[in-house]
C-alpha cells in the first residue's frame, strides 16, 4: 500500500497549514486544470512527474538541501498557488497560502515532496524537487 502522504499531498499541506494557522484555500477541477496548464505552456515546463523541472536556460538554480525551508522569505510575497507533479493522484489541485513568505515554515512540517509555486498572474514560476529549486521569472 502506498503511503499516504504520497497520494494526498495537498491535504497534508492543508493539515500543516491547519496546525500553524496559516490562511489558505484549494482550488481543485477544472479551474485548477486551466491554471495549471497555462503555467506550465508559459514556462515551457518539461518534466510534470517524477523529479519536477522546469529546465530553463535562464532560470536560477540554488540547492534543495540549503535552501527548501528559507527561499519563501527571500523569493516569495503576497499569495502563492502551489501544485504537485500532474499524476493520477495530484492531477488539477492547487494549494493557495495567503501569505507566500511563510511557504517555507509551512512546507517544514511535510513530509518530503516535490512541487511547483506561482502566483495568480504567473510572474514567476518555482520547481523544487528533491536535488534543485528552479526559479524563472
Amino acid at each position: 500500500m502506498e503511503n499516504a502522504n504520497f497520494l494526498y499531498k495537498i491535504k497534508e499541506l492543508e493539515a500543516a497549514a491547519k496546525k500553524l494557522f496559516l490562511e489558505y484555500s484549494i482550488i481543485e477541477g477544472d479551474r485548477a486544470s486551466r491554471f495549471i496548464q497555462m503555467t506550465l505552456n508559459k514556462f515551457k515546463v518539461s518534466k510534470v512527474t517524477g523529479h519536477l523541472s522546469i529546465d530553463s536556460e535562464v532560470s536560477k538554480k540554488i540547492s534543495t538541501d540549503e535552501h527548501e525551508f528559507t527561499f519563501s522569505k527571500e523569493y516569495l510575497s503576497d499569495a502563492v498557488y502551489v501544485f504537485f507533479e500532474q499524476d493520477h493522484y495530484n492531477k488539477n489541485q492547487i494549494f493557495i497560502l495567503k501569505e507566500g513568505t511563510l511557504f517555507s515554515q509551512l512546507i517544514q512540517e511535510c513530509y518530503g515532496m516535490e512541487y511547483f509555486i506561482t502566483d495568480e498572474k504567473n510572474s514567476f514560476l518555482i520547481s523544487v524537487n528533491w536535488y534543485i529549486i528552479e526559479i524563472v521569472r
